[in-house]
C-alpha cells in the first residue's frame, strides 16, 4: 500500500528506521523484513459445499433456521432458493395466500414479510427452497456500540476515550453521504459547512424552485436528508444522545462534541450521479 497523502512523515535522518523506496516516502524500522510470509488459503475459501449445507444457523440441516423451529407467532421470514427465483416459485407462494414483499435476484431469495412462523415446515418443502430464514427489524444500539469501541467507559472498559478528554471537541466530521437531518435534537447546532452534489431530490421543493440545479457552493448550504442513511451515520459518529422528544438518552455517538460538515452525494433513494462524488479536497479544508 502506498503512502497516504497528507500523512505524517518522519525526519529523513533516523538511525532506527530505513527507507523502503528510493524516494524516501515509505519507511520502516530497521530489522523489519520486506518478505511477505506464506499465507495458506482460509478453509472456507476452498470449501465448495453450498452455504446452506454448512451454515451454523441450521444445525440439523432441515433447511429451516433453527430459531424458527420453536418460534411461536409473527416474524419476518424469507426464502433462499438453490436456483434463480422463477414464476413457478412465486406461483407456489401465491397458492399459499402469501404475498411476496421483494424478490432479491442477486442471492436467489424472496422476502415474505411478517408472517406466522407455524408454516415454516411447509415452506421448507417448496420446490428448490434451500433455506427458510428469519429476519428482523432495525434496532438501534448506540448505547452499546459507543462503549464497545471504548469511546465511553463501561463496566468492561472502565477507562474510555471521553475520560481522557477525547470527545470530538474542536473536530469537524465531514459526512459524505445522503445529507444529514441536523434539525434532529441529537445533531442540532453541529452544522459548520455543507455542499449538495445532487440537487434533484424529489422531496426538496427548494431545489425544484431553484431550477433543479442551483445550490450555494461556498459551503453555506445545509443539505437535508431524504434517505436517512447519512443521518444514521452521523448519529453513530457524533449524536449527543438527545432523542426526538428532547429527552437525554444513552444513545450517544462516539464523538458527541464533534461538529458537522454536511456533504450530500446521495439522493432520497440513496443513489446519485457518481461523477459528482469527486469533490476537491480543498472544500473540506
Amino acid at each position: 500500500m502506498g503512502p497516504i497523502t497528507g500523512s505524517l512523515a518522519i525526519e529523513s535522518q533516523q538511525t532506527d528506521w530505513q527507507a523502503v523506496d528510493a524516494t524516501g516516502l515509505q519507511w520502516m524500522p530497521r530489522g523489519f523484513s520486506e518478505d511477505v510470509p506464506f499465507q495458506a488459503d482460509a478453509v472456507w475459501l476452498s470449501d465448495q459445499t453450498p452455504w446452506w449445507e454448512r451454515t451454523a444457523l441450521d444445525q440439523n440441516r432441515n433447511s429451516i433456521h433453527d430459531s424458527l423451529e420453536t418460534f411461536v407467532g409473527i416474524t419476518g421470514i424469507g426464502l433462499s432458493y438453490g436456483v434463480d427465483v422463477s414464476s413457478h416459485h412465486l406461483a407456489q407462494l401465491e397458492e399459499m395466500n402469501l404475498t411476496v414483499v421483494d424478490v432479491i435476484e442477486a442471492v436467489d431469495a424472496v422476502l415474505l414479510g411478517q408472517i406466522n412462523a407455524s408454516i415454516v415446515f411447509e415452506l421448507a418443502g417448496l420446490d428448490d427452497v434451500v433455506m427458510v430464514e428469519r429476519y428482523g427489524s432495525l434496532v438501534f444500539y448506540g448505547d452499546i456500540q459507543t462503549p464497545a469501541v471504548k469511546a465511553r467507559n463501561s463496566s468492561f472498559y472502565p477507562m474510555g476515550a471521553w475520560d481522557l478528554g477525547f470527545t470530538g471537541a474542536n473536530v469537524n466530521i465531514a459526512m459524505v453521504d445522503t445529507g444529514v437531518d441536523n434539525e434532529h435534537p441529537g445533531l442540532s447546532e453541529k452544522f459548520v459547512a455543507g455542499y449538495d452534489a445532487v440537487c434533484y431530490t424529489p422531496s426538496d421543493p427548494i431545489c425544484i424552485l431553484a431550477g433543479g440545479g442551483f445550490r450555494e457552493t461556498d459551503g453555506t448550504f445545509d443539505p437535508d436528508d431524504g434517505n436517512q442513511h447519512g443521518t444514521a451515520c452521523m448519529g453513530m459518529a457524533a449524536a449527543t444522545g438527545v432523542d426526538a422528544s428532547g429527552a437525554q438518552t444513552d444513545f450517544y455517538g462516539a464523538a458527541p462534541d464533534a461538529d458537522l460538515i454536511d456533504v450530500r452525494i446521495g439522493t432520497d433513494l440513496g443513489a446519485g450521479p457518481f461523477e459528482n462524488y469527486v469533490i476537491e479536497q480543498e472544500f473540506y479544508e
